[in-house]
């Protein structure tokens, strides 16, 4: 015969009160966050555009919280080195990433990563995002984008584009403005924007899908002509420019975004904190006029809706390149 269980209020009690305890203890650690430093991890070179959102946001985050925010660049790897500095950090929320839309190819572009994207970092919020400018150069006879695909399907394999690299957001934004366009165009991959601007500006290459901040310069002097935007919407630096979808290309976008992530295993109130905080920073007018000088606006992502896109993005890109034939590095 089996023994008879009986209830046990005092268990029941017990239980509840450790639950209560472990509320309140999170509770605590979070009015209490941040009270050292928090080392705001960038796995960029210092100087470029990422580096300077991350030193914006990290300045407001540290007058608000009075608490230092040391921005602490990890270049190297295409971003990886910079995050997986971050994945074997403590998850306490006194080391943070901020990183661009490449840490969602490279689970399909690098042959191996030393952490895993959706396990290992918790998204934070995206912070912002901007449309690449398309642009061609003066030398082709295409003053629209309509008429640059046309040029392209009566030339096919004889137009070049050019990108900052293999697995690039520029260079994946291109394949996928190829695909959906079903146009035959040659890539050349460049070491950066400027040699790659510097080729489109001399017809070594005919169409460039870039950053606005690079490419406002030789827009506004002329030496290369701005088509259209990638974005969704049109883009308040460049107004006139139509977007990709508007220019025959229904469906299409793509853009540079940047946000924040933490260690797997960071409290929930923390992560949540922080976004918090740095929804407030973003919301200064004087942020934002600095963003937009930069082509960039406000994304506003909690973490849960930011966690969703990371996924979805993973997906996307994954797609991409495999319809490109790009060989995992």
């Amino acid at each position: 015969m089996k023994p008879i269980s009986y209830f046990r209020p005092a268990a029941l009690v017990g239980a509840f009160v450790l639950l209560l305890q472990c509320a309140v203890q999170a509770q605590s650690v979070a009015a209490d966050y941040p009270n050292r430093p928090v080392r705001v991890v960038v796995p960029f070179t210092p100087g470029g555009a990422g580096d300077l959102v991350a030193r914006t946001i990290s300045n407001q985050l540290a007058l608000r919280l009075k608490r230092p925010f040391i921005v602490d660049n990890r270049a190297g790897g295409g971003g990886v080195i910079g995050a997986d500095a971050v994945v074997r950090s403590a998850p306490d929320g006194y080391t943070i990433l901020f990183h661009s839309g490449a840490i969602t190819i490279d689970p399909s572009f690098r042959k191996s990563l030393p952490y895993d994207v959706r396990r290992d970092l918790v998204p934070i919020t995206m912070a912002v995002t901007g449309p690449f400018a398309v642009l061609t150069s003066t030398a082709t006879p295409a003053k629209t984008l309509p008429e640059l695909l046309a040029l392209a399907r009566a030339r096919p394999g004889t137009l070049n584009f050019g990108s900052t690299g293999l697995g690039t957001s520029i260079h994946l934004g291109s394949e996928l403005l190829k695909s959906t366009a079903k146009v035959d165009i040659v890539h050349v991959p460049f070491k950066g924007e400027v040699p790659a601007l510097m080729a489109l500006s001399s017809n070594e290459i005919q169409i460039l899908v870039n950053t606005i901040l690079s490419a406002r310069p030789m827009i506004d002097s002329g030496k290369v002509r701005l088509l259209a935007v990638t974005g969704r919407n049109r883009s308040a630096v460049l107004p006139d420019a139509p977007t990709v979808a508007e220019s025959g290309v229904p469906g299409y976008e793509s853009g540079v975004w940047l946000g924040f992530f933490a260690p797997a295993g960071t409290p929930r109130d923390i992560v949540n904190k922080l976004y918090t905080e740095i929804r407030a920073v973003l919301q200064q007018p004087e942020v934002k006029a600095q963003l937009l000088e930069k082509g960039l606006e406000v994304a506003d992502y909690p973490p849960e809706e930011f966690a969703k896109w990371i996924d979805q993005e993973i997906t996307r890109w994954g797609a991409v390149i495999r319809a490109a034939g790009i060989e995992p590095q």
